[in-house]
């Protein structure tokens, strides 16, 4: 009960019903859509299984909406939560004050997805058990400071090994979530982070610093963040990349096990 509490002040307390007007997000008819959004979102906050399991288990408790109500909102292909995300984020970045350093953080994480007809997904090699897996990719990007972690927007990823197409059509292919689903089967990643870091300074959400692994360490990527005036950190790739290092006018070009042997080791 402590944890549902919470939910609700923190819901009141950044005014989410008016960032959902802000979003356009809207319903004709039944069970308000600030209502239906509330329990979709409450759900996630209870980490329950299912929206089912939560209908069964919950739902009651909370309102007289019928579990349809939450599935027509998910199913709805006009609704842009990714301008509802990126509304709360700057919500809650603005509310915890300025901070003394911030960065905008980028990593990806691969979902596994069992089913041999499940749609939308394909094969990605999972860092974690070294091993190629059905799935989708997330990228994410956030925002980190002294202080805390903020989402601020993501992407699902999805390659052309073993892709399983969707069962269905999209009611209209120019909606948001035809769009989306587009980009994730034909953009690729380092566009995708790009793309997200642009709408987030658009978005009014800044940072000092860009900060991911050596998978984002592209020639790509690092151009936008000087573009952005971004100070990137990124971990270098154990190749044959090659590092331009100019030191009193010469210029070396070495890999970074030989940068760190000539210009690290022992200094």
């Amino acid at each position: 009960m402590k944890n549902t509490d919470t939910f609700s002040s923190t819901w009141k307390s950044i005014g989410f019903n008016i960032m959902l007007r802000q979003a356009n997000f809207a319903k004709r008819s039944g069970t308000p859509v600030g209502d239906v959004t509330y329990l979709l979102m409450l759900w996630v906050w209870l980490k329950v299984d299912s929206v089912a399991m939560f209908s069964r288990d919950a739902l009651l408790s909370f309102s007289a909406a019928k579990k349809d109500a939450l599935y027509d909102l998910l199913n709805r292909e006009d609704l842009d939560w990714r301008k509802l995300q990126l509304l709360t984020a700057k919500k809650v970045l603005k509310a915890s004050g300025k901070s003394k350093l911030s960065a905008f953080v980028i990593d990806d994480t691969v979902k596994t997805r069992c089913g041999k007809k499940m749609p939308g997904v394909s094969s990605h090699f999972d860092h974690l058990t070294s091993r190629c897996v059905m799935g989708q990719q997330v990228v994410t990007l956030g925002v980190a400071n002294d202080e805390q972690f903020v989402p601020v927007d993501n992407e699902i990823f999805i390659s052309q090994i073993k892709e399983q197409a969707l069962d269905y059509k999209f009611n209209d292919g120019r909606s948001i979530a035809a769009k989306r689903y587009q980009k994730s089967k034909f953009q690729t990643k380092p566009k995708m982070v790009c793309d997200m870091i642009a709408r987030a300074i658009r978005g009014g959400i800044n940072a000092d610093y860009s900060l991911a692994d050596a998978w984002f360490a592209t020639k790509y990527i690092l151009r936008m963040t000087i573009e952005h005036s971004l100070i990137a950190i990124v971990r270098m790739k154990k190749n044959k990349m090659k590092y331009r290092l100019t030191i009193n006018g010469t210029t070396h070009l070495l890999c970074a096990k030989e940068l760190y042997k000539q210009h690290v080791k022992g200094q």
